[in-house]
């Protein structure tokens, strides 16, 4: 029974190695646009001239980037100063990096932001939970929203719940309409990065990671790219450019914040210590 036991603890223990070596953080290092290496450096086709236009090079400012340096951006929205990352950040993917692979966030509290953008297509994002609820970057932008299970992001032409173009899902799946029912895909639409690895736990999910913020202020940075990486544009019937995979046609950043009852503990914390800090004064 013992050398059973054994057998079935190393199994577990293999099996859990694999999936941290198909999924997990690695440093950022310095873009260098070489199209080589980490799925984040891949060349990008909005370089103009001498501009870096990648989404390492976006989120790293490195080389700096200036306005206007890349085509198709959006009036304002680049160079990101200052740079939300270093090059000792973190990107979650494969070996080498190859691979950003599926990626969906715990339950909890959190706020959005559209940082960047340089979709050359009208693109729509936003959020899935696990039980099919779709919701619009209107409405994770207009304030913080609290997610009872976990959530994946989604990058379609068309909302979803207008039933046109396909979706695609940050768990790499796709689906079409209101996403009622889900499909795996090979394609891979996004990229995430934290500066803060060790406030992260990382579990694996039947669609890739799941991360789950350990502390507030946990900050992530979604990379979207906005053509289909099979080489087919976004919508139904439409051509599209063969993708660059530069994950940089929409950039997002999501944070974790304290839920009210946490809030509602943290001040009764303080107020406990002054009460003491009073007493001793007496």
């Amino acid at each position: 029974m013992r050398s059973l036991s054994r057998l079935a603890l190393l199994a577990t223990l293999a099996a859990a190695a694999s999936t941290t070596q198909a999924q997990s953080w690695q440093v950022i290092g310095f873009p260098n646009n070489t199209n080589t290496g980490a799925y984040w450096n891949n060349a990008s086709v909005d370089n103009v001239g001498s501009a870096v236009c990648n989404v390492g090079a976006i989120l790293t400012n490195s080389p700096a980037l200036s306005a206007g340096s890349c085509s198709n951006q959006t009036s304002g929205s680049l160079p990101l100063s200052p740079a939300p990352l270093a090059f000792n950040n973190f990107f979650l993917g494969g070996a080498s990096g190859s691979n950003p692979g599926g990626f969906r966030f715990g339950a909890g509290t959190y706020s959005f932001s559209q940082i960047g953008r340089l979709s050359e297509f009208s693109t729509s994002w936003g959020a899935i939970t696990d039980a099919g609820t779709v919701l619009s970057s209107a409405s994770l932008t207009s304030g913080n929203v609290s997610f009872t299970a976990p959530f994946s992001l989604w990058i379609t032409q068309a909302s979803p719940n207008a039933g046109a173009g396909t979706v695609y899902l940050s768990t790499q799946q796709t689906g079409t309409g209101p996403i009622g029912t889900r499909a795996s895909t090979l394609n891979q639409q996004f990229a995430v990065f934290t500066p803060n690895v060790s406030l992260v736990s990382l579990s694996s999910t039947t669609f890739g990671a799941l991360l789950q913020p350990t502390a507030v202020g946990t900050t992530f940075f979604v990379g979207m790219e906005d053509n289909v990486n099979g080489g087919r544009g976004f919508g139904t019937g439409v051509g599209g450019l063969a993708s660059d995979r530069d994950y940089n046609d929409t950039i997002v950043r999501v944070q974790a914040i304290p839920e009210p009852a946490t809030l509602a503990l943290m001040a009764a914390g303080l107020l406990a210590v002054m009460g003491l800090a009073r007493r001793r004064q007496r």
